[in-house]
């Protein structure tokens, strides 16, 4: 069976079916054989299209001319005789044959083809089909000489389409909405704003409308096209009044919404054996770096297993999708220009996948060590990127009390002034200005600083994701953005969510140690796909032996005997309270 098409391999290079390079100088003979002889229309066309199109590529030579007019007047004769399959053929070589015409300004045929074109539209506006076509065709080419008056029949013809799209028994939004976006710009251009404003609120109408009748999902959808032609129109009391409807259906959309949930079972003796892998025997800080470095996924491995997972379920992966806040869509993930959308739900797979031997980590590291909220705060602060030392141990203390909600809104802001002041080491500026307002100024916001290419070098690639994911992306969790605008409340605070702001703290305490650990564990990763892929389905440590913690002998004393007279007393125990395991 022959097959027709092209398809393009990971490697980047493409293939054709069939392949123009396997074409010789005699089949471009023969072709022009079949042009001069065949008398059907459709066949002396297409061959001497090839001719025209090919000549040079196949045969080095230039094609006469004549090849060119044959195919013209060959196309406007199948649809003139009714040769053609159906009436997507006719549309499509009446446009074959404009495009020859005009670039060979030859204005007789082009006259021909523009005329044919024009009384087609109407036919097919009156039986609403293949109009678009025609339509952007002949508005698109300027070479083809439509006149005024032909475009003024052309937007008659789309306003009795238009009229039918909006009325009250044949009602179709999405009609009304793909002939107003050619009518828009023709009305734009002549400056009739009346005309603007009367398609505009007609389609915003028209979404409403049915908005009105369908699902709340569905809803939010229909009122961001009603707002958007309620903006196009000038409405702006129209536009502020369906934003305010639409955030109603986002909120109400919660209810449609399904929720899709896996178990995976531990057992406890695996758990146990996979932690003490991890911990140091007698050195705590080790202990705490390690579990810094092994809990953060690099993002190498990250694309890994969204390139796996797009070859397991490629529509999944080709599907772009929503994040949905309280009352807005926070979030695009996903599509063409968003290359590493995907790699966002997999970090919060890895994340949720993780967090079990993550507490388990933490919770033993403090029972082995005695470890105390002041001893904790004092790995964070290795780096010195935090500036209120006494906050990070208070921070710390009402993570290991229990008090959720105390820690987790005391320590996220302390990751942004951790990243401010990693942009002012960099001799960077940390301020902006306020938008409106000339000549002031504010402090720029966690967002700003990590799109800094020198804070993004200094912590690595690995780190800046991590981060970014955590804290202030909506692709990801956004927890900086969530907290600092008040979008969260007590649901917030829950202990996983607390182990994982203080994992992000203990990361930026020996960050440049971390990116070390990364880069190996992406270098060691990078040879082996398959594991690499695998990391979300089962928690391995892919390092034979974890990179040792850089610390000096004297300053570690110094810091221990200082710790031993700032704290009351050592290894306080870990609480939690009720409910706060879910």
């Amino acid at each position: 069976m022959a097959r027709w098409g092209s398809w393009k391999y990971k490697d980047g290079g493409v293939s054709y079916s069939p392949d123009p390079r396997d074409i010789t100088p005699d089949i471009v003979d023969h072709w022009e054989q079949r042009a001069d002889n065949l008398t059907n229309p459709v066949l002396k066309a297409r061959y001497a299209d090839l001719v025209w199109d090919l000549s040079r590529k196949a045969a080095d030579r230039r094609a006469d001319i004549r090849f060119a007019h044959i195919a013209i007047d060959s196309y406007l004769a199948s649809v003139s005789d009714g040769r053609n399959a159906d009436d997507h053929d006719d549309v499509e070589v009446l446009k074959r044959a404009l495009q020859l015409s005009t670039s060979i300004r030859d204005n007789d045929r082009t006259a021909t083809a523009r005329g044919m074109m024009i009384e087609r539209f109407h036919v097919e506006v009156d039986q609403d089909g293949w109009w678009i076509q025609l339509y952007e065709a002949l508005t698109t080419n300027r070479k083809c000489g439509l006149t005024g008056d032909d475009k003024n029949g052309m937007i008659a013809g789309l306003e009795k389409l238009f009229a039918r799209a909006i009325a009250e028994e044949t009602l179709d939004p999405h009609s009304a909405e793909r002939i107003a976006c050619r009518l828009l710009p023709f009305y734009s251009s002549g400056e009739d704003f009346g005309s603007v404003k009367r398609v505009g609120i007609a389609v915003s109408e028209a979404f409403e409308k049915i908005a009105s009748t369908g699902s709340r999902m569905q809803a939010m959808a229909w009122l961001q096209t009603a707002a958007e032609f309620a903006r196009r129109a000038g409405e702006a009391d129209r536009l502020n009044r369906l934003k305010v409807e639409r955030e109603e259906a986002i909120r109400d959309s919660a209810s449609e919404m399904k929720s899709f949930s896996f178990s995976q079972e531990f057992k406890k003796s695996e758990v146990k054996e996979y932690v003490e892998a991890i911990l140091d025997e007698a050195n705590w800080q080790q202990s705490l770096f390690n579990i810094a470095a092994h809990f953060i996924v690099p993002k190498q491995e990250l694309r890994h297993q969204a390139e796996r997972s797009a070859e397991t379920s490629p529509l999944m992966a080709a599907i772009t999708m929503s994040v949905i806040a309280d009352d807005h869509v926070a979030a695009q993930v996903g599509g063409d220009d968003d290359a590493d959308g995907p790699l966002y739900r997999h970090a919060d797979f890895s994340r949720q996948f993780n967090r079990l031997h993550l507490c388990k980590a933490l919770e033993e590291a403090i029972e082995r060590h005695s470890l105390s909220p002041e001893e904790i705060a004092a790995f964070m602060q290795r780096s010195s990127l935090f500036s209120d030392f006494p906050l990070l141990i208070a921070g710390v203390k009402a993570w290991l009390d229990g008090d959720y909600v105390k820690s987790i809104f005391v320590l996220v802001p302390q990751v942004e002034d951790a990243f401010r002041n990693v942009a002012r080491r960099l001799g960077e500026s940390v301020t902006k200005e306020k938008r409106g307002q000339s000549g002031w100024e504010v402090s720029m916001n966690l967002g700003d600083l990590l799109s800094m290419e020198k804070v993004r070098a200094e912590v690595g690639e690995d780190i800046h994701f991590w981060i970014r994911a955590i804290f202030a992306d909506a692709r990801g969790m956004n927890l900086r953005n969530q907290i600092a605008h008040g979008l969260v409340g007590r649901e917030a605070a829950t202990y996983y969510n607390c182990e994982m702001v203080i994992h992000s703290m203990l990361i930026l305490g020996a960050y440049k140690d971390v990116a070390i650990a990364c880069a190996r564990r992406a270098e060691a990763m990078e040879g082996n796909r398959e594991a690499a892929a695998s990391v979300a389905e089962e928690p391995s440590l892919e390092l034979e032996d974890f990179v040792p913690l850089d610390v000096d002998e004297e300053d570690d004393l110094a810091l221990a005997i200082e710790l031993e007279e700032m704290r009351p007393e050592r290894a306080p125990r870990m609480r939690r309270r009720a409910g706060d395991e879910s």
